[in-house]
């Protein structure tokens, strides 16, 4: 799972944020971002939703969890869906395990390159 609260040492300097925590919570705070306090720390620390953050900082986050999430995370319980009975289902269930950047990156390369362009990037040609 992705995260998607970030403590305000973990933004320091990502895409030109300041570089320090007292820059973070004053920009944070000029610019409306979501914040909550952080669980199980005394004291007045926050955590930021990854939505309200700014959108080159967002794409930084979700491309360092990327580097650090392995593709096994993205599985089907076949308990859920029965990939030979139900595929649309089974895809449906992948779907929604993307991360909204994620959904768009796929369903960009769907409509500029097509389901062979597709098929084809995954090793997959017609008739296997």
């Amino acid at each position: 799972m992705k995260k998607a609260w970030f403590k305000t040492s973990e933004l320091i300097g990502i895409a030109k944020l300041p570089g320090t925590r007292q820059g973070i919570t004053a920009r944070a705070r000029r610019e409306n971002w979501t914040s909550r306090p952080m669980e199980g720390v005394q004291g007045k620390g926050l955590e930021f939703a990854l939505e309200s953050l700014p959108l080159d900082v967002q794409q930084e986050l979700t491309r360092r969890q990327m580097q650090e999430t392995p593709f096994a995370d993205y599985r089907v319980n076949p308990a859920r869906v029965q990939l030979e009975k139900d595929p649309l289902g089974a895809w449906m269930a992948i779907y929604h395990q993307f991360q909204p950047q994620e959904r768009d990156e796929v369903i960009s390369l769907l409509l500029r390159e097509g389901i062979t362009g597709f098929m084809a990037r995954l090793g997959i040609t017609p008739g296997q």
